[in-house]
């Protein structure tokens, strides 16, 4: 059990450090109760997701929580790969898909308190096709639709934002005109994407999408630099993220937990298939909004470096008042409520630059603060960081549905229940 206990005695410690060092990239470890968190509810996590590997609903899990910038509590369970019985590590690597975003974000923010991108700039001074986009009129039917010019043109706080009027990747409308592959690049990408009509006018509603995808083509045009390039060079290495990128590579095949289906009732788990540039190859599509993987460690150390005000141990990668904006709800009112889907909205959440912020704790399903900030994956990956506990939390599986069996939920009530917010 990776929670930590007062120690008795020189032969303890010894034992201690041998057996609990922090994974390479992790933050520092303490024992839970001078954290102020009660280690039973801890227990109980650990519990709760091995219960669910026992019981095949899962196979297996990696979980989590850290406060004031030192972890209480990280727990692997299960297996990283069922079929050659790997054992899930504390440093597995996962797809973490929509918990990409955030990273973007943070990357083209930099730029922009260089001066070298403005929140305000339209996106075709960028990518030009952009300035030749046209709207649906009737959205309902795409394939049908007449279209117009739109009000306005999108621009990077749109992109940020997911105002833009642009479709989800895996949309019907995108789908259907073969926008998006993984042999692709992201110049070839975003030039597609440029090829599709808006469902909206920017600004006008909120709605999922690719956006922060095209964002990174953007940082690519601003820095000359490879977006993988970027985010190693000014990310993942001063954040000592050493098991972050877009691929897991040959050397660290042996960390990569493997993605599985739940299956329907008394039936095994069902491994997922490749996708056509398989997650261990360098995909030529660097999808900034999808596309990244990583390892709880390392997750854990990039919102402590946002719960820091865009610092940690010592490197900077963000201005206090840019975390701030970043982390504070950014979308106009009048767009409220939203949601990934249209027909079960945030009702507790906005969002900010690249991630939800919980901006009315109490139409909440669980227990949160408000100002809470992080977002989710689609294969089973779950973040927050609350500033009003200092508390970072992470749960990573590789699992579709993604909220299968509540199991998320679980976690963060347990999570939650256990901070003696007084401390």
């Amino acid at each position: 059990m990776r929670f930590f206990k007062p120690l008795l005695s020189g032969l303890l410690l010894l034992c201690f450090v041998s057996s609990y060092a922090a994974p390479p990239g992790g933050l520092p470890e303490a024992d839970p109760q001078s954290l102020g968190i009660d280690s039973g509810n801890l227990e109980q996590i650990t519990e709760l997701l091995q219960q669910h590997v026992d019981d095949g609903l899962i196979a297996g899990a990696v979980a989590g929580v850290a406060r004031h910038g030192e972890v209480a509590y990280l727990e692997s369970v299960g297996w990283q790969d069922v079929e050659q019985q790997l054992p899930m590590q504390a440093a597995s690597i996962f797809q973490i898909r929509s918990m990409s975003k955030p990273i973007t974000a943070v990357a083209a923010l930099q730029l922009i308190e260089q001066g070298r991108l403005s929140l305000d700039d339209p996106v075709s001074r960028y990518i030009p096709r952009f300035g030749y986009m046209f709207v649906l009129i009737n959205p309902d039917e795409p394939f049908l639709s007449a279209e117009r010019k739109p009000e306005r043109e999108i621009t990077i706080r749109d992109l940020l934002l997911n105002t833009g009027g642009l479709s989800h990747r895996n949309s019907a409308l995108y789908r259907q005109r073969a926008v998006r592959s993984r042999s692709d690049n992201l110049e070839q990408l975003v030039n597609k994407v440029a090829g599709v009509p808006l469902i909206g006018d920017p600004g006008e509603q909120w709605v999922y999408s690719i956006s922060i995808t095209v964002l990174g083509r953007v940082i690519e045009i601003v820095s000359g630099q490879a977006l993988d390039e970027y985010l190693q060079e000014n990310v993942f290495a001063p954040l000592e993220m050493v098991d972050s990128g877009f691929f897991v590579p040959g050397n660290k095949i042996q960390q990569l937990a493997r993605p599985y289906q739940v299956p329907e009732e008394d039936q095994p788990l069902t491994r997922i298939d490749e996708m056509e540039i398989p997650i261990t190859r360098d995909p030529p599509l660097l999808e900034g909004a999808a596309g990244m993987v990583s390892s709880v460690p390392d997750y854990l150390r990039f919102l402590q470096a946002l719960l820091n005000q865009g610092e940690l141990d010592g490197n900077r990668v963000l201005q206090s008042a840019t975390v701030q904006d970043m982390t504070s709800n950014q979308v106009d009112q009048a767009l409220f409520p939203f949601g990934t889907n249209p027909a079960q909205p945030m009702l507790d959440r906005g969002w900010g630059y690249g991630l939800a912020v919980v901006v009315d704790a109490g139409k909440s399903p669980f227990g949160v603060n408000n100002g809470e900030f992080g977002w989710n994956g689609s294969l089973g990956t779950f973040s927050w960081a609350d500033p009003q506990t200092g508390t970072v939390a992470i749960l990573m599986m590789q699992v579709q549905p993604s909220r299968a069996h509540g199991l998320s939920g679980k976690f963060k009530d347990l999570v939650y229940h256990s901070i003696d917010a007084n401390r």
